[in-house]
């Protein structure tokens, strides 16, 4: 498998002979391709909706799929293995994960007895909801409207702001 003179069927390559380096050793050819594996994305607003990151890759991922496949709002399927595959998450870290998003009414989730993939839904009023409610956590401190210094009782208005 790692012998970069051979093909996939185990026979020198055209050019090759057994007196070629066969290339590098398993373990530094498996370090360097996995190093050029995809990254895993999370959005970082998902991560503080959640308070994890696991859940907000999930979510994350979710809603990427919603994009790739043009079915936002809609049912996704997801074979049991997609989220092992695209976030190196095991089945326990998924399920901890989905408990949480549905605990929080950020997904919905039906899970299918048969081989056929698990279908997820991004609930998005609720993901919205809890995004507006941490921006306006983060901004409670922020007087609003604007108030003049030589009128605090009247809001500024926008021509003295420009002027």
């Amino acid at each position: 498998m790692y012998d970069m003179r051979l093909d996939p069927e185990g026979s020198l390559l055209p050019g090759k002979t057994w007196d070629d380096s066969p290339g590098l050793p398993p373990a530094e050819a498996e370090m360097v391709l996995s190093m050029l594996d995809v990254p895993i994305t999370i959005d970082r607003c998902f991560v503080e909706i959640c308070g994890d990151f696991a859940a907000a890759a999930m979510l994350t991922e979710l809603s990427t799929l919603e994009s790739e496949t043009g079915r936002q709002h809609a049912w996704l399927q997801v074979p049991p293995d997609e989220f092992e595959r695209r976030l190196a998450l095991t089945e326990p870290q998924q399920r901890a994960a989905r408990r949480l998003l549905q605990s929080k009414g950020l997904i919905g989730h039906r899970r299918r007895k048969s081989p056929q993939a698990d279908e997820f839904r991004v609930l998005w009023p609720s993901v919205v909801a809890l995004l507006q409610r941490k921006a306006e956590e983060r901004t409670a401190h922020i007087v609003w409207p604007p108030v003049h210094p030589c009128h605090p009782d009247q809001p500024e208005r926008l021509e003295e702001v420009q002027s």
